[in-house]
């Protein structure tokens, strides 16, 4: 069958199959343009033409010709001949220089606006950012919209956080996509939650990157912990304490008057009691239900030990050793000591300073 037979469609995918297959950027085999007078060759028609003009017209009248090049725009490639520049361009697409990550680096940096909040020194890329700033931040309780769950007296200042609520505390085991640990059992409903046990549990320290705090010797793994040491013990101006309606309990760090109020106020049937599962204990917070687990029915060999790096001494919990190292091994100038505000006693953890509260001035308290 003759190409000639062929539709004008068919036909162009005929030329094309054959340019892309058949022909070679490095090894050309162009048709060679010969001169009929002279033994003058070249590959480009325009050059013979050229060629002629020069040598073997015979009139005065002169013509100049501009011989136009091909250029890639990825490289610095350059051919007269466009067949030649289509074989190239399809070759340098496919090659690996020109991913989109290389082409990524290229663009140009535009310049960010930010968003600053007109009450503090707050600033953020994104509006909506800057307007959850002002929510959490800003407003009180009474300017604020609040999102109220229809299956507990919970209440959010975003819609976010009370999605985040009803899928921590509300939805069906089955129905939650949990996230699970390689290293070990444990698993989590947030993707952030299994980062930071997987930070705290299985990274080595030579691969932790530790946020140092400017105003004491502590180190955290995680900045937003190195952001609660310096409100809770350095931050003295311009604290928003968090005030118990019920006792003259205080703190700053609203997490904590939750933990307080659940402790100390709240009934037993307005209680959402954590069981234990291998006995009758039961806490009212959930940390107190997974220390219980820990230090009641873990075996020695599934547990994570913290060891002390100044004597043989070994723990379950980071907290107890961190209080062992703060009571055995740290000089009285790098202690953060907690002072008693009725007597000159003083003591190296808030813990102490409260047993002491309660035994001695129990009856000075209000």
């Amino acid at each position: 069958m003759s190409i000639l037979e062929y539709s004008e469609p068919q036909r162009a995918s005929f030329y094309m199959h054959s340019i892309l297959q058949h022909f070679n950027c490095e090894n050309s085999n162009l048709e060679t343009y010969c001169c009929k007078d002279c033994n003058f060759q070249t590959e480009l028609r325009l050059l013979l033409k050229q060629h002629f003009e020069k040598h073997h017209k015979t009139t005065n009248d002169e013509k100049e010709y501009t011989i136009r090049s091909y250029l890639c725009r990825k490289c610095s490639f350059e051919t007269y001949f466009s067949v030649k520049l289509l074989q190239h361009t399809l070759a340098c697409l496919q090659s690996k220089r020109y991913t989109k990550n290389k082409r990524l680096k290229s663009v140009t940096k535009t310049v960010v606006t930010w968003f600053t909040c007109d009450q503090c020194d707050f600033k953020s890329k994104y509006k909506w950012i800057l307007k959850a700033h002002k929510i959490s931040k800003h407003l009180t309780d009474d300017e604020i919209s609040w999102y109220q769950c229809t299956r507990c007296s919970y209440r959010g200042k975003q819609k976010v956080n009370l999605k985040s609520h009803i899928y921590n505390h509300h939805l069906n085991e089955e129905d939650i996509k949990w996230h699970e640990c390689p290293k070990c059992p444990y698993k989590a409903k947030q993707k952030s939650t299994l980062n930071s046990h997987m930070i705290a549990h299985h990274f080595s320290e030579k691969d932790v990157k530790r946020y140092g705090c400017e105003k004491c010797p502590y180190k955290a793994k995680r900045l937003s912990l190195l952001k609660k040491h310096i409100q809770f013990n350095h931050s003295e101006d311009d604290v928003k304490w968090y005030e118990c309606q019920k006792c003259p309990y205080k703190t700053k760090q609203k997490s904590n008057l939750t933990s307080h109020i659940t402790s100390h106020h709240l009934d037993g049937d307005d209680i959402k009691w954590y069981e234990c599962k291998y006995c009758p204990f039961k806490a009212k917070r959930k940390p107190n239900l997974k220390n219980h687990v820990i230090a009641r029915h873990s075996d020695g060999k599934d547990i994570k030990w913290h060891e002390c790096k100044q004597c043989p001494f070994k723990a379950k919990r980071s907290s107890n050793l961190k209080s062992h190292v703060i009571a055995r091994h740290l000089d009285a100038k790098d202690i953060k000591w907690y002072e008693c505000t009725k007597c000159p006693y003083k003591g190296k953890r808030n813990f102490d300073l409260k047993s002491h509260m309660n035994l001695r001035h129990a009856d000075e308290q209000i």
